[in-house]
């Protein structure tokens, strides 16, 4: 493995884990998890798993790092994943395929809707497939908020844009949702992105491709160069697992392994992978859900749904509101594609250490460090307070940054 390859691996990981700057060398990464990155985020998906296989390897490392370092300094301290030290986080976004449907259609798939949702809809009374209002309030109702993503080829984005810059300015994330050929055409994707510029007068910030199409020597570089903010394209369409091992945000590779700007989101489950490739039952898919969130807790992880905003009202799709009340009862962080973007880049700034001293310049809200020693020690923090005292505390700082001492 070159050296920057090696360097590319060793920051990606400490990044994941939030050590300060330097803990992870290459030296202390084993070659057979550094060929597995390698693997993973050039496609040739070997990690793909039920379980998210990479990502559990790369907990594996961190407690052998932890147990060195314990030995060696007699504590660490490390940057926590999630706002507030949440167990894990959910990332919730919606693909809008279709707004409306012909009545033919609708008659043809009738038993995927209540009755009464039927009746309203033959009546001119209700639309079954423009459910964006419906979801926003579903989402508000529980104050969250979410990524919506457009095509700007399918339907009349124009029709739509005081909708959409009715929910940005309310905090909801309108991204673009790739058309047909621009996840290997630059050219493609510049025109589908002047295009939702033109007809809703937002730019998006947030991608993810149609059918989850994805070239990883073309996609990554294409969708950077239109200067995306992050993607969250890369995720399984006819199965459960993960397409790469990974439940959490990275930075890819451009050819010579130098980490990209823009950030990927890997998805974990998608609603169509439910209902339509599995052919689940409601409880089915539920208990699936379920299964998941589980995995990605256990490695404390980003649970990224993808549910269609059309399928809100189908057999299915209907349960959506309860699913969000199951990840706000485990006090997980809940947010859009963008919201976790920007909490990972400000969380990734660099924390510096030098001997019992740890600071950082400027930290996102929410931001804690995870503490540990072998026995007791005396903390002093400028710009934060600890919360959790004793030889395995949680300390919240602030956003001007900090100033950690142990003595």
């Amino acid at each position: 493995m070159n050296p920057q390859t090696a360097v590319y691996v060793a920051n990606l990981v400490e990044e994941s884990l939030g050590y300060s700057q330097g803990t992870v060398t290459p030296e202390r990464v084993p070659s057979d998890l550094a060929e597995l990155v390698v693997e993973s985020v050039r496609g040739s998906e070997k990690s793909a798993s039920p379980d998210p296989l990479l990502e559990q390897r790369i907990s594996d490392l961190s407690a052998g790092l932890e147990k060195s370092i314990l030995e060696s300094d007699g504590f660490l301290v490390r940057k926590a994943r999630w706002p507030g030290a949440a167990p894990y986080a959910a990332c919730l976004t919606h693909d809008v395929d279709n707004v409306s449907r012909p009545i033919g259609h609708i008659l043809g798939v009738r038993d995927r809707f209540s009755s009464k949702d039927l009746a309203l809809a033959l009546l001119g009374l209700k639309s079954l497939y423009n459910n964006i209002v419906y979801l926003a309030s579903l989402e508000e109702q529980r104050r969250l908020r979410s990524s919506l993503y457009f095509l700007s080829a399918n339907y009349d984005l124009s029709r739509l844009a005081d909708t959409l810059r009715t929910l940005q300015s309310r905090g909801w994330d309108i991204g673009l949702h790739g058309d047909f050929g621009t996840h290997d055409s630059a050219e493609k994707m510049a025109a589908a992105v002047a295009k939702f510029r033109s007809e809703t007068g937002l730019t998006p910030r947030g991608l993810r491709e149609h059918f989850l199409r994805f070239d990883y020597s073309a996609s990554w570089g294409i969708i950077d160069g239109q200067g995306f903010d992050y993607d969250s394209t890369v995720g399984n369409r006819d199965r459960l697992g993960f397409r790469i091992g990974l439940c959490t945000p990275f930075h890819p590779p451009t050819e010579d392994w130098r980490p990209m700007r823009l950030l990927e989101i890997p998805l974990v489950l998608m609603d169509t992978t439910l209902w339509g490739y599995l052919k689940r039952t409601e409880d089915e898919g539920v208990r699936d859900f379920v299964s998941l969130k589980d995995k990605v807790a256990s490695v404390e992880g980003l649970y990224t749904i993808l549910w269609h905003q059309e399928s809100l009202r189908m057999k299915g799709g209907r349960v959506y509101a309860s699913l969000l009340d199951r990840l706000l009862s485990d006090g997980c962080f809940v947010g859009s594609g963008e919201t976790i973007a920007s909490w990972w880049n400000a969380r990734s700034r660099p924390m510096f250490a030098r001997g019992g001293e740890f600071w950082m310049e400027a930290c996102p809200a929410g931001l804690c460090l995870r503490f540990k020693a072998k026995e007791e020690r005396r903390l002093d923090v400028d710009g934060g307070r600890v919360e959790v005292k004793g030889t395995d505390a949680t300390i919240r700082v602030g956003e001007r940054g900090f100033r950690l001492r142990v003595t």
